[in-house]
């Protein structure tokens, strides 16, 4: 899966583009149906905010980060999106 990603307030490097599409992949080792995944960054002036929207048959998640580095924002934000996708993925099988 590719995900869609785009900047406000600035450019992105090759690199992080790489580092992004890496963490949205891993996403699909916690629910395997992932339909689309977004990422909106944002660069402030104190700190970067990252978005990811990540949409499944019948659902969407959102998880928000933010922190002084743009890594760090997008891991704090990937690790909610994994608790999020987790649940929802225990929830089908346990109703099953």
């Amino acid at each position: 899966m590719q995900p869609r990603i785009s900047m406000r307030h600035g450019k992105i490097s090759e690199e992080t583009k790489a580092h992004i599409a890496d963490s949205c992949t891993k996403l699909e080792h916690y629910f395997d149906r992932i339909v689309d995944c977004e990422v909106i960054l944002d660069k402030e002036k104190h700190d970067d905010k990252v978005e990811i929207i990540v949409k499944v048959p019948q659902r969407t998640f959102a998880a928000t980060g933010a922190a002084d580095n743009l890594y760090k924002a997008l891991a704090e934000a990937e690790s909610k999106i994994e608790s999020q996708l987790r649940k929802h993925h225990d929830k089908l099988v346990s109703h099953h």
